[in-house]
């Protein structure tokens, strides 16, 4: 039986780990080892630290990835265009919604394609612009905007009725004194009752009609 050394065996499980890995790597679709596919640019005003090698979804199905970033300047404003690659596959709908995302708790960016009814498919190398990003600030600081304005609708409500209130006093007042006197008199009548209970059996006789 032939005898290896020692250098040889660690030689040889280190070419295995390595095959291992490319082959895991290829299996999980993060190098596009002989896949046929192609490129579409999207435009964004903000990435939001998207990076490069993320993946794109179609509809929550990973069919590609982010292959280049670059700076684009359109006159005076400034955008972001993204190279992505898609599998050959992942066909996609012109009016197809792209936004970046945020998947899991570290907050990893990945690009996803909504492609929902239609009939034409875009072509390889088509220019689309994505749904501006809204992070996590952005919705704080809207909400906390809106709250403002609605506290000062309902400061403007309550001065409204304060002021209403106010302009009627008097027709206030005469309402209140009314209904005090109204109850005040039901409860007499109730305790009337309490104490001669047959009032409600009595009843007056009828005049004669004068003829």
């Amino acid at each position: 039986m032939k005898n290896y050394s020692q250098e040889f065996k660690v030689g040889a499980f280190v070419i295995l780990c390595i095959l291992g890995l490319l082959y895991m790597t290829a299996s999980t679709g993060k190098m596009n080892i002989k896949k046929d596919g192609y490129n579409i640019d999207v435009v964004f005003d903000e990435v939001a630290g998207l990076q490069a090698k993320a993946p794109v979804t179609l509809n929550g199905l990973e069919v590609g990835k982010v292959d280049d970033i670059r700076v684009f300047y359109d006159n005076d404003k400034t955008k972001i265009v993204l190279k992505l690659w898609l599998d050959k596959k992942a066909r996609i709908r012109e009016n197809s919604i792209i936004s970046i995302k945020t998947l899991g708790l570290m907050g990893e960016k990945f690009i996803q394609i909504t492609s929902s009814d239609g009939k034409n498919f875009i072509e390889p190398g088509t220019v689309l612009t994505g749904k501006p990003f809204m992070d996590l600030d952005a919705l704080m600081e809207q909400a906390q905007t809106l709250s403002k304005d609605i506290g000062s609708q309902i400061n403007k409500l309550l001065e409204s009725l304060n002021s209403t209130v106010d302009g009627n006093k008097g027709n206030v007042s005469a309402i209140v004194q009314s209904l005090e006197a109204t109850s005040k008199n039901f409860e007499e009548f109730s305790d009337d009752l309490k104490r001669h209970p047959w009032k409600l059996l009595y009843r007056p006789k009828e005049k004669p009609e004068k003829k």
